[in-house]
């Protein structure tokens, strides 16, 4: 049985940030999947991240989520799940989805109900 993510992980600065940030989005994969493929990009931006839908002619489509290396390692992870938000609510329908209206909301109240499930 999947325990779902664990939230008190991130307080502080983890020991091995990155391995615990590659493990919540595979969970993320796992128990919350959106309706195409999730790519999960650590870069330097000028913002805290953004999720695109690419359409690439004869390919299937697919989410990219870009987050701001630079963060701190806990606002990495709310910058996370805030656009996985958005990747579940979008689905293949990106275009007609208010960017933080009632869809996305209810995508947020998702991932943190895995979030507090044990």
């Amino acid at each position: 049985m999947h325990r779902g993510l664990q939230p008190w992980r991130w307080t502080g600065v983890p020991e091995r940030s990155d391995k615990t940030f590659r493990k919540t989005v595979n969970e993320l994969r796992v128990l919350v999947p959106p309706v195409w493929a999730v790519s999960v990009r650590r870069v330097k931006m000028p913002n805290d991240g953004d999720c695109e839908l690419v359409h690439k002619e004869g390919k299937t489509p697919y989410f990219v989520i870009r987050v701001n290396k630079e963060l701190p390692d806990e606002a990495k992870m709310y910058v996370l799940l805030h656009e996985w938000a958005h990747a579940l609510s979008w689905g293949s329908e990106s275009h007609r989805i208010q960017a933080h209206g009632p869809e996305w909301g209810i995508a947020m109240s998702r991932i943190w109900q895995q979030l507090l499930e044990n």
